[in-house]
């Protein structure tokens, strides 16, 4: 994985090291990159950068960062925050037609727009929460989030009036590992940071982070839990991205140092996987059965596979048991992850052993598709519900 922040005074997005922060490259630039807002990586694995200037969706090459086409354009006008979920991207829009877009995650097709309920809401922040299949978008002016049914594209309302827990002008929101919504802004002095809320009633909960004098911009979890921040200072100082320990909500200092690798404007940020990196995975497990025959028997598995809170994948695990496993209270054990997004879909298998003793399985990938053929020959682990790779 990396970490990708947009800078729009150098109409680039940068990437940074996942694990410490330092410069690594510039990721997208180019193809008459404007105003880079929001920052996702695609299906494909290439970096989707929304532009508020040119009111595009621009794809970049995910190992040269070159420009490669535009990815999507109809409907959209000023695009800031981005997510991808079950194959398709959502793009919120804060210029009229004020809402979201939704565009087809492979293909880029338009599929339609969440009408927002206030005419004038100016959303910066999109997501969706796995665990009600709703969107939440964060609106500026209303200094609130409304959710929308995803399946209707209904209003539900907003989830809290306006300005609750001191809300203020808002940036970027994020769920939490505890399920929370987390959301920046604020107003000086001492009031700005993170505010965190109750996705289901919207009732606030606490200020969770204070940044003080500086901006609280855009964020998100990384895959060690803590809650990285783009801090800017009021002063007019570089930006940088500060992370934040999860659960305590103590700063850790700078991960980003200021205007490292020439940030500077920064918007959104995202972490997300590069090729060939170490995969990491939570399952939600959907089903368990056991099916017995002359062999001995089969275990069947399958469920949903998250990413950072994101379902990315489903996932198909089958454990046989038979005579020459018993000894040891193995199985052998095939798994296969189909990535939504494509029809067919890609995919990873893994093959190797399962433990009913501890839950643990262990081996190594032995097939994949195209988009994730540089995981072949890598071990996987699965300790509880989280499978890693590489």
């Amino acid at each position: 994985m990396g970490l990708f922040v947009s800078s729009q005074n150098t109409h680039s997005v940068l990437e940074y090291d996942e694990a410490t922060g330092a410069f690594v490259k510039v990721a997208a630039s180019g193809g008459a990159l404007g105003a880079p807002l929001g920052v996702a990586v695609g299906l494909d694995g290439n970096l989707l950068v929304s532009d508020g200037q040119t009111n595009q969706v621009k794809r970049y090459d995910k190992t040269t960062g070159l420009f490669i086409d535009v990815f999507a354009s109809t409907g959209l006008s000023a695009p800031t925050g981005m997510t991808i979920h079950a194959g398709v991207l959502y793009v919120a829009n804060e210029n009229p037609p004020m809402g979201v877009q939704r565009f087809d995650a492979v293909t880029g097709s338009n599929t339609g727009q969440f009408v927002p309920s206030n005419p004038f809401p100016g959303p910066r922040d999109v997501k969706v929460n796995p665990t009600n299949n709703r969107l939440y978008v964060l609106n500026y002016n209303d200094a609130s989030v409304e959710t929308f049914d995803l399946a209707t594209m209904a209003s539900l309302g907003l989830l809290f009036p306006a300005g609750s827990g001191g809300l203020f002008t808002p940036m970027a929101m994020a769920f939490g590992p505890d399920g929370n919504l987390y959301i920046t802004g604020g107003t000086f002095p001492g009031k700005v940071g993170v505010r965190r809320y109750n996705p289901t009633t919207g009732a606030f909960i606490d200020f969770f982070i204070n940044t003080g004098i500086d901006y609280a911009l855009g964020m998100g979890f990384g895959p060690d839990n803590n809650l990285y921040v783009i801090t800017s200072p009021n002063t007019g100082g570089p930006p940088a991205v500060t992370r934040f320990n999860y659960p305590s909500g103590t700063s850790m200092g700078f991960f980003v140092p200021p205007g490292s690798g020439g940030l500077s404007a920064p918007f959104h940020l995202t972490f997300g996987t590069v090729p060939g990196a170490t995969l990491t995975y939570t399952l939600h497990r959907d089903c368990l059965n056991n099916v017995d025959d002359a062999g001995m028997r089969w275990q069947i598995e399958g469920g949903k596979v998250l990413e950072n809170g994101n379902h990315v994948a489903d996932y198909s695990s089958v454990k046989r048991v038979s005579c020459g496993t018993t000894h040891q209270n193995s199985a052998q054990l095939w798994v296969t992850l189909f990535y939504i997004g494509q029809k067919p879909p890609e995919n990873i298998t893994l093959h190797g052993a399962h433990d009913f003793h501890s839950g643990g399985e262990i081996g190594s990938v032995s097939a994949a598709s195209s988009a994730f053929s540089a995981q072949i020959g890598k071990q996987f682990k699965r300790v509880g519900n989280t499978l890693t790779i590489g």
